[in-house]
């Protein structure tokens, strides 16, 4: 995630906190792929897209919010808006002493094991909650990695076997 977005969203988070109509809203320009190509193609201006949006169904009573993608659309900046929405969301947990993890596993974990992952996560980090983005990728092997406030937690089969290539090479080299 980029630093800009990252000061979108705290410049968004002192105007708003209703997280659910920045989704809502993103969402709906994102999800309407002729709209999203025209909001981040140079080729339409500015003042084009302030129109288009100002026009939209779904940004009717959200002001703010109308305004802030206008500001991006005026800054060529709409390609920023996936990342500002997790920055968002990022900002909005941490106020709740909570945070988000991006769990990455070949299969996906049973409710227990969840569960004990985020009572130890909680207790190592110091929060109250931890909200998981569960992905998976085959080429891990087995195990898991966990990407917690800037920290990887590498627990994976594809992560020990590359350790221990290291730890051979090191040997062999000395």
């Amino acid at each position: 995630m980029s630093d800009l977005a990252r000061r979108y969203a705290q410049a968004l988070s002192g105007l708003t906190d209703d997280e659910e109509a920045l989704r809502r809203t993103a969402g709906a320009l994102m999800e309407d792929t002729a709209l999203w190509a025209a909001l981040r193609s140079p080729a339409v201006r500015a003042e084009e897209k302030e129109r288009i949006l100002a026009r939209l169904p779904d940004l009717q009573g959200c002001e703010t919010l109308l305004h802030f993608y206008q500001l991006l659309a005026d800054k060529r900046r709409m390609d920023l808006l996936p990342e500002i929405l997790d920055a968002f969301r990022d900002l909005a947990l941490a106020q709740r002493d909570c945070a988000r993890c991006v769990l990455t596993c070949v299969r996906p974990l049973e409710a227990a094991e969840l569960s004990k992952l985020r009572l130890a996560l909680c207790r190592l980090h110091h929060k109250r909650d931890i909200l998981f983005d569960v992905r998976m990728d085959p080429s891990l092997l087995g195990g898991f990695t966990l990407e917690l406030e800037g920290v990887t937690y590498d627990k994976s089969v594809r992560g020990a076997l590359a350790g221990l290539t290291r730890q051979l090479e090191e040997r062999r080299m000395a």
